[in-house]
C-alpha cells in the first residue's frame, strides 16, 4: 500500500512530461511542413551570400522576409555581458590610474635622484628597469625630461606606486638665451610645459638653461638688466606652479656657487628669492682651468654646496653630481668611486639629496658606488658622532670624521 501512495506522484509527473512532449512534437512537425515560408536567414558581414538556416521554434511567429538584424542566440547575449564586464573593468582601472597618477607622494626629506632622458622615461619596459634598480639601491627621485612625449598615466602611476618622487626637467633656454630680451611667445610654450608636466603628475618642476648664453658679445649688457630678465622669468614660474600646487627648482652652474656676479645672469640670491629648490650643477670635470678641482670630487661638491647653503639658507640645496667619465683619470680613481667621493661631500656638507647626471643614463657605476655606500654607512655614521665630540685642548683641526680628512688630503685615497 505504502509503494503504490509513494509511486503514484512520479507517474502522474512522468504521464504530464510525455504528453508535453508529444504536442510540442506536432506542433514542430506541423510548423516545418512550411519550411519555405518559415524559414530564418541569417547573412553576417563579410560572408558574400552565404547563408545559415535554423529552424523555427515552437509558439513562434514566422520573421518577416526583410528582417536586418541577426537573431541574438543566448550565447552571444553572454558575449556581450562578458565583454561590457571586461570594458567596465578596464574603464575602472584606467580612471585608477589617472587619479593614483595625480596623488601627491611626499617629498623625501634627503633626495636621491637620477636624471632619465624623455626617450627612458616613457619607454614602460626601460622605465621599469630603472623603478627595479632604484628600489633595489635605494633611489627615492628622478629627474625627467617633460618636454618631447607625454608620460602617460600608466607611467606615472608607476613610479608612484614604487615609492618614487617626479621631477619635471623643462629647458627654458637651449644653451641659455642668445639675444638681449627673451621671446615672449617661446616663453609661453615654456609655461605650457610647465603646466602640462604639473597636470599629469610631476610635484616638481626643475628649470634649466634658465640664464643668458656664455658669450662674449653678451657680456656687454649690464648684469643688474640681466638680473631683472632672468628674474621676471622665475617669477612668472612660481606664480604658475604656486597655482598648480606644485614646487618650483632651477639648475645654475657650478661656478656660480662661488661666483658673486656671474655674466651668464645667474647669481643664488636671486633664485633663492623665487625657488624652493636649487640644483648648482657641480661636476668637478666642467671646473675648466682649475685641475684641482678636477681632481677633487669630494672638496668640489663640498665646498659648492657649503657655499650655497651659506648664501642662501632658506633654500634647499641639491647638488648635481658627475655620474660620467669625463676626465676623471685626474683625480686617480675609478667612477664608482669617483661618484662614491660625491656622495659623501653631500653628506657632509649637510646638502639636501643630490641628483647624478648621465646623458646617457648609463647608471652602472652610481649603483656600485651605492652598494659602496651602504656598507661604510655605519662606519661613517661612527666617525661623524666622534667628530661631533668636544676635541681636546689644541686638537680642535682633528674634530672631523675620517673620510673628511683623507678626502680633502688625499683625494686619490
Amino acid at each position: 500500500m505504502n509503494t503504490t501512495l509513494k509511486t503514484l506522484p512520479f507517474l502522474f509527473v512522468f504521464s504530464m512530461v510525455s504528453l508535453y512532449g508529444s504536442m510540442t512534437c506536432t506542433r514542430l512537425s506541423a510548423n516545418t511542413q512550411n519550411t519555405t515560408e518559415n524559414k530564418i536567414v541569417v547573412t553576417r558581414p563579410g560572408d558574400k551570400g552565404a547563408t545559415e538556416q535554423t529552424v523555427a521554434l515552437a509558439n513562434v511567429p514566422p520573421q518577416p522576409t526583410a528582417t536586418k538584424a541577426p537573431v541574438e542566440t543566448a550565447t552571444a547575449g553572454v558575449a556581450a555581458k562578458g565583454k561590457k564586464s571586461v570594458v567596465a573593468f578596464l574603464k575602472k582601472l584606467r580612471e585608477y590610474q589617472l587619479s593614483w597618477a595625480q596623488f601627491p607622494i611626499k617629498r623625501p626629506e634627503f633626495l636621491k635622484a637620477i636624471y632619465l632622458t624623455n626617450a627612458t622615461a616613457v619607454n614602460t619596459k626601460s622605465l621599469r628597469h630603472f623603478i627595479a634598480q632604484s628600489r633595489k639601491h635605494g633611489i627615492n627621485s628622478m629627474v625627467i625630461d617633460a618636454q618631447g612625449k607625454a608620460i602617460s598615466a600608466e607611467q606615472m602611476s608607476l613610479l608612484k606606486t614604487n615609492g618614487i618622487y617626479p621631477i619635471a626637467r623643462v629647458v627654458v633656454f637651449d644653451l641659455g638665451l642668445k639675444q638681449k630680451y627673451p621671446d615672449q611667445a617661446h616663453l609661453e610654450k615654456v609655461l605650457k610645459s610647465v603646466e602640462r608636466a604639473a597636470k599629469s603628475g610631476y610635484r616638481e618642476i626643475q628649470l634649466d638653461y634658465i640664464r643668458y648664453a656664455d658669450r662674449r658679445d653678451l657680456q656687454l649688457l649690464p648684469l643688474k638688466f640681466k638680473y631683472d630678465q632672468i628674474g621676471s622669468i622665475l617669477a612668472r614660474a612660481r606664480k604658475l606652479t604656486d597655482s598648480l600646487g606644485v614646487e618650483l627648482g632651477a639648475d645654475v652652474f657650478g661656478r656660480i656657487t662661488i661666483n658673486r656676479n656671474d655674466h651668464i645672469g645667474q647669481k643664488l640670491e636671486l633664485f633663492g628669492d623665487h625657488v624652493h629648490n636649487l640644483y648648482p650643477m657641480v661636476y668637478p670635470s666642467h671646473y675648466y682651468g682649475d685641475p684641482e678641482k678636477i681632481a677633487n670630487p669630494y672638496g668640489t661638491v663640498k665646498e659648492g654646496v657649503e657655499n650655497s647653503k651659506e648664501r642662501i639658507p632658506k633654500t634647499r640645496i641639491i647638488p648635481y653630481i658627475q655620474g660620467f667619465g669625463m676626465k676623471i683619470k685626474q683625480s686617480g680613481l675609478d667612477l664608482p668611486q669617483y661618484v662614491l667621493k660625491q656622495f659623501f661631500a653631500v653628506d657632509d656638507a649637510q646638502g639636501d639629496g643630490y641628483v647624478v647626471w648621465n646623458a646617457r643614463n648609463d647608471y652602472s657605476a652610481t649603483w656600485k658606488a651605492l652598494q659602496e655606500y651602504e656598507k661604510r654607512a655605519p662606519e661613517r655614521k661612527k666617525n661623524i658622532k666622534v667628530a661631533k665630540a668636544p676635541a681636546p685642548k689644541g686638537r680642535q683641526d682633528a674634530a672631523q670624521s675620517g673620510d673628511q680628512i683623507r678626502d680633502v688630503v688625499s683625494p686619490k685615497n
